[in-house]
């Protein structure tokens, strides 16, 4: 019976081990993943960014024009 148990206990080990080896991969994989989804999550803020600027440009461009506008139609 002694034999039965320690053959048990290794495959039980040897299950274990191979379990952990897999969660250990999974888990490598998943940072792999969220390292992926941070540099895309960055790039897309830079890219709000800029387009918010943008955005505040083109508003004061818009109010400007429509200053000059306003001026140039005061001025006739």
């Amino acid at each position: 019976m002694d034999e039965s148990t320690s053959q048990v206990e290794y495959t039980v080990a040897g299950n274990m081990g191979n379990m952990i080896g897999q969660l250990s991969l999974q888990i490598a994989q998943l940072q792999t993943v969220v390292q992926q989804k941070n540099a895309e999550i960055e790039k897309n803020q830079n890219i709000i960014a800029e387009l918010q600027q943008q955005i505040k440009g083109l508003r004061g461009e818009k109010v400007a024009r429509s200053t000059n506008t306003a001026d140039k139609q005061g001025k006739h």
